[in-house]
């Protein structure tokens, strides 16, 4: 058996069209196995550690060579939990969430599994699919709902939805529906110990002064101190505050001093066109929008082939 590797940079030329035939985002890198006929067998995302670790992955993806297709059929004819849960996973990685959702549920469904619900990956799947507008946010409730209820393990579970629910709850101007959800991961992230400095706990509770005590000098107050003394001096932390900003749209003039701050601080290339956009972002927030434009086009000059930047200009002159 031989496998012929084709890099492609997927932002122009036959990697483009490739790129969206594939259903390929914006996390790269990303490896897709397939068979002669440009059939999917397989498919994963990110860096696996090497040389080593990338044979490893391959190895496990060439001990079955179905198609995706050819799953889907067997599935559908002959249903079992591995190949619900192997569809299941590949139709998330694509963005596919509500197809996802239903090979998560008819897995659950054929009742094989004792220690997993798989509620979380439904609701995380969830909260993808009202992130990009493809259902409303009142369907994200009852999976996080369920998350909460399970029993499969779901102390970090409970953090990751407060989490989650709060960035989706934020984009779409309905936090204050989300009390119960950040006082469970408050409470997660407290332990049995009632550990009050923990960086998890003060990080919901900032989201829980802001938007349900609705008191934002607090808020900011409670960040600040999470990220420990001398964050004012530490280039992650202070971009990270930044970030924390923009995301809440709040205390944004302070955001962006700290956000150019860490220009000159990162290695140039990916890295700084990354720190880059976020000013850009800053900017466009602050209705400057000369200066956004500014930014992200040094953003592509330090990372040209990243397509996020160039549709990040694209919205910036068209005004989005």
């Amino acid at each position: 058996m031989a496998v012929v590797h084709l890099p492609l940079n997927v932002s122009q030329g036959e990697g483009l069209e490739l790129s969206q035939e594939y259903q390929i985002g914006f996390t790269y890198p990303v490896f897709v196995l397939t068979n002669s006929n440009g059939k999917v067998i397989n498919q994963w995302i990110g860096y696996t550690g090497g040389a080593n670790a990338l044979i490893r992955t391959l190895k496990w993806a060439l001990q079955d060579l179905s198609t995706i297709d050819q799953r889907i059929d067997r599935f559908e004819t002959s249903p079992t939990y591995k190949e619900g849960l192997f569809l299941a996973g590949h139709f998330s990685k694509i963005g596919q969430h509500l197809k996802s959702i239903e090979y998560y549920r008819k897995s659950v469904g054929l009742g094989k599994s004792t220690f997993n619900d798989y509620s979380y990956e439904i609701f995380s799947n969830m909260a993808n699919a009202v992130w990009k507008d493809m259902i409303p946010l009142d369907s994200l409730f009852p999976t996080a709902d369920a998350v909460l209820n399970s029993k499969s393990g779901k102390a970090d579970k409970e953090y990751k939805v407060a989490q989650l629910i709060t960035r989706v709850a934020r984009k779409v101007g309905r936090t204050d529906e989300i009390d119960p959800y950040l006082q469970a991961g408050m409470k997660a992230a407290l332990g049995p110990n009632e550990n009050k400095k923990d960086p998890k706990y003060r990080e919901l509770l900032a989201d829980y002064i802001l938007y349900i005590e609705e008191n934002l000098s607090r808020a900011t107050k409670v960040k600040k101190i999470s990220m420990g003394q001398g964050w004012k001096d530490d280039r992650d932390k202070f971009y990270d505050y930044s970030k924390w900003c923009l995301e809440r749209e709040i205390n944004l003039e302070e955001a962006e001093m700290y956000a150019r701050k860490a220009i000159n601080l990162v290695f140039p290339g990916m890295y700084r066109a990354r720190v880059l956009n976020t000013v850009a972002d800053i900017c466009y927030a602050r209705d400057k929008t000369d200066e956004a434009v500014k930014f992200i086009n040094l953003a592509i000059d330090e990372d040209p082939d990243n397509r996020l930047y160039q549709n990040q200009l694209k919205r910036y002159l068209e005004g989005e």
